[in-house]
């Protein structure tokens, strides 16, 4: 069977009024009755990193393949530079794919393999092969096969291979989650370096959040087939949208609040006080922050939403200490707090030891609690 082409030509001309570079516009997708993607919309400029995240079955993958032509949607529309490719094969579309399983093939040297999309004579594929090898940093292994190679270089072939045509848009199907961890940071820091180098737009997608936290420009939260929230990695981890973001970025703290008869907020027994707002008739919600938000106090001071705490547990996290800390007024009520050493309250994490804590009213979220 022939060896599958990645990589490919011209995109037609049809002028498209909306602006965005990359516009996925209304996508959706079925499988029987299971709705994989739900009218998705989506602007991505031109060279932005874009990472879609969520967890398995969110629709992530789907949409990627509709954006690559290997699946066809029910519904909507994609665009790439104002004109409509949602209907074109995969081979009219423009792009480099990286798979999950490199997917590359067994029979070819690295050179073969990076040049298989080529249409050039061969000293200039030659030239283009070589050209690549020292951009992904892999010269001296032209003449390897992809069984003599490490994951990590093996990584790298299907990254060179996927930007040999120099494509407009390069689609990433989680391609560091085969790795170990050591060697999937230290790519992660080379892909990033070598997307802004190029300046290729680029859509990832990923189950790991803090894949998508250090390599994104933008990320696009996704959860039953649905978008929960695009932005930068900054404004997902601090300004969650919905109760699903907060949860699924990053470690969080819910903690149980009521209203007391002046309408204030309180945990523990203690007034909390918080910028965000939420409807004034609910008599009660969750508050939302994270355990760096937590600081441990090394002594007993009076001050705004500052309670004492018991301290259950210490684990050792590397740079931090992350103490599981129960209420005093509230035994039920847990709390994580992550410390570091320069902090002034990191020597009081002793098991047993009871400890103030503040919560900073700058970092603390609202959610109304679901409906029985």
């Amino acid at each position: 069977m022939k060896p599958q082409a990645f990589h490919v030509g011209a995109v037609p001309t049809q002028a498209v009024a909306e602006p965005g570079w990359l516009r996925v516009d209304g996508i959706a997708k079925r499988f029987g009755r299971f709705t994989a993607l739900d009218r998705i919309d989506l602007a991505v400029r031109r060279g932005e990193f874009l990472c879609l995240l969520g967890p398995s079955g969110c629709g992530k993958t789907t949409l990627l393949r509709i954006l690559a032509g290997l699946e066809p949607q029910d519904a909507g529309t994609l665009w790439l530079d104002g004109r409509d490719i949602g209907r074109l094969p995969p081979a009219a579309r423009h792009y480099g794919i990286v798979f999950q399983s490199y997917a590359l093939f067994p029979n070819l040297d690295v050179a073969a393999n990076i040049g298989y999309g080529l249409r050039t004579d061969r000293a200039a594929r030659a030239r283009r092969v070589q050209e690549l090898l020292d951009l992904v940093g892999l010269a001296g292994v032209a003449a390897r096969y992809p069984a003599q190679l490490s994951g990590g270089q093996q990584q790298r072939v299907a990254l060179a291979r996927a930007l040999a045509t120099s494509p407009s848009l390069l689609l990433l199907d989680e391609p560091l989650s085969a790795l170990d961890a050591q060697v999937r940071e230290h790519l992660r820091r080379e892909l990033r370096s070598l997307q802004r180098k190029l300046g290729v737009t680029t859509v990832m997608v990923t189950h790991d959040q803090e894949e998508a936290l250090a390599l994104a420009d933008t990320i696009a939260v996704m959860n039953q087939g649905r978008i929960e929230q695009v932005g930068t990695p900054e404004q997902v981890y601090r300004q969650p949208a919905s109760r699903f973001v907060a949860d699924f970025v990053g470690r969080a703290n819910w903690l149980p609040v009521q209203r007391d008869t002046q309408g204030a907020f309180q945990l523990g027994g203690v007034r909390i006080a918080c910028a965000d707002t939420i409807a004034p008739g609910l008599s009660s919600a969750t508050l939302f922050c994270r355990p760096e938000d937590v600081r441990v106090q090394p002594h007993w001071a009076p001050g705004a939403n500052t309670l004492m705490a018991s301290v259950d547990r210490v684990d050792f996290m590397g740079g931090v200490r992350r103490a599981t800390l129960s209420l005093c007024a509230a035994r039920e009520v847990e709390i994580l707090a992550d410390v570091s050493p320069n902090d002034a309250g990191f020597d009081a994490l002793v098991p047993g030891q009871r400890v103030p804590v503040t919560l900073q009213a700058e970092r603390l979220r609202l959610f109304e609690n679901a409906s029985p």
